[in-house]
């Protein structure tokens, strides 16, 4: 018998050795970063069981396959963009361009909206004023009076005829309640949610989401920025308090673009072809070159990163970035610590209370390597800051919804307009200097930190890949 038991555990542990080494060539082969792959594969193989199983249920997924056919999707699409107003001559933005896979184009207009009440004000009256389409699009939509709000308008929208798709990221469990969501089907309301790699756990994906925000209406106006659906973004959330974010309303042929990139996530989503609707070109309407970029982690080149790292290679004099999170890919920071000592003016706003205490913590171990290059950091003191916006000299400025952190350059489906013209960049810097106006330097090192805050720092830092 005992002979039989030892048998029976020496099988048993052989068997768990074999899975934690398929489960660690997995983790090394589908990884996004080395530095994950290193992570999942000490867990597996320091906890075999454990980790394994974990490894199962968050980690494993078809990764390969995903991004093959949502590239190939994504492709297709794009094929749609028109080739009117596209600039001609060379543009500041050409860089851009190519990673966005779309033209720069010509003769768009913006306009700013700062934080919630201007935003949802201009939202609303653009839907309620909408004649024939509706693309919708947030990462997150609550079932508050500011989710009603919303919702009541494209009811209003869809019963008197217009066409509408809504699209929004959530979680099973998690997200609007049936009821909410039968009151939009009711009247017509096409609704979806993003779809990412196929895995264990189907739609728990906690990687892969979309965190694009978008809405076009009539394919002529379009808003895009930082906000999402909720009484938070109006400072109305007791845990966090005020608030301080930013969205901008575009008019003119970039409104194509970023209903392509709406059309785009709603074929992987459904199937369901739009292109034809969201090729339809707006007039010229302003003095401004834009491309709408839109990151993916389906992508071969890791176009969020690539975004950040043009941002600092095309700054000559300024380089001004505000973002809620500042945990950024170590190419990232090499390029803005580049920059920094090339002698361009690098500014980064970060919020000066947490939302989230992990990448608040860690952002304090990443302060001290722009400082050491001369780049400064400047924390928001008046309210948490979610605006994911920027400035390059005088010419060129970024509203989206892409934060300076890996999640947002690998991991998540982002989206950004990129400008330039002398009204949008003056725009952005009028509204960045009152910022920097209520915010604080930040001119202590993290050794000079308390003990604790200190340690908390250099833990986060560790889970930087996938925070």
């Amino acid at each position: 018998m005992a002979d039989f038991l030892t048998a029976t555990n020496a099988a048993i542990a052989a068997g768990l050795a074999v899975l934690a080494l398929v489960a660690s060539y997995r983790a090394l082969l589908t990884s996004r970063t080395p530095q994950g792959a290193t992570a999942w594969i000490l867990l597996i193989l320091l906890l075999p069981i454990f980790g394994t199983l974990l490894y199962l249920v968050f980690g494993h997924a078809n990764y390969k396959s995903f991004e093959r056919e949502r590239r190939k999707s994504d492709e297709d699409m794009f094929d749609m963009a028109s080739e009117v107003s596209v600039s001609q001559d060379p543009s500041r933005l050409d860089t851009f361009a190519r990673i966005a896979r779309l033209p720069v184009t010509e003769g768009n207009d913006m306009s700013l909206l700062v934080d919630g009440k201007a935003t949802y004000d201009a939202v609303l009256g653009a839907i309620r004023g909408a004649q024939h389409t509706l693309f919708v699009q947030f990462y997150t939509i609550k079932d508050d009076d500011i989710g009603r709000d919303l919702r009541d308008a494209l009811i209003d929208r869809a019963k008197a005829g217009v066409s509408i798709w809504l699209l929004h990221d959530e979680l099973p469990f998690f997200g609007l309640p049936r009821g909410f969501k039968t009151k939009l089907e009711d009247v017509g309301i096409r609704l979806a949610r993003p779809k990412g790699p196929k895995r264990l756990l189907g739609p728990f994906q906690f990687n892969y989401r979309n965190h694009r925000k978008l809405v076009v209406v009539d394919n002529k106006l379009a808003f895009t920025g930082g906000l999402n659906v909720s009484k938070t973004y109006v400072g109305r959330n007791p845990s966090i308090g005020p608030w301080r974010d930013t969205f901008a309303s575009f008019r003119g042929p970039v409104v194509a673009q970023l209903a392509l990139h709406f059309s785009s996530d709603w074929m992987w989503a459904t199937s369901e072809d739009l292109s034809e609707i969201a090729a339809a070109t707006p007039a010229p309407s302003g003095p401004l070159r834009a491309v709408a970029l839109a990151p993916s982690p389906a992508e071969d080149i890791a176009a969020g990163n690539l975004y950040f790292i043009a941002l600092a290679h095309a700054a000559r004099k300024r380089l001004w970035i505000s973002s809620p999170y500042f945990v950024p890919d170590r190419d990232v920071l090499t390029a803005l610590r580049f920059a920094a000592l090339r002698g361009v003016d690098v500014k980064i706003l970060v919020p000066g209370r947490a939302d989230h205490y992990i990448t608040y913590f860690a952002a304090m171990a990443y302060f001290h390597d722009l400082r050491s290059a001369g780049g400064e950091i400047w924390t928001y003191d008046p309210a948490f800051i979610h605006q994911k916006v920027a400035l390059v000299d005088d010419d060129i400025a970024s509203i989206g919804s892409i934060n300076l952190d890996i999640r947002s350059g690998l991991l998540n489906f982002e989206l950004t307009v990129l400008m330039e013209g002398k009204s949008a960049a003056s725009a952005v810097e009028h509204m960045l200097t009152i910022d920097f106006g209520h915010a604080t330097r930040v001119d202590i090192d993290l050794p000079d930190r308390n003990l604790i805050v200190g340690m908390l720092a250099r833990i986060a830092r560790l889970f930087a890949p996938v925070l």
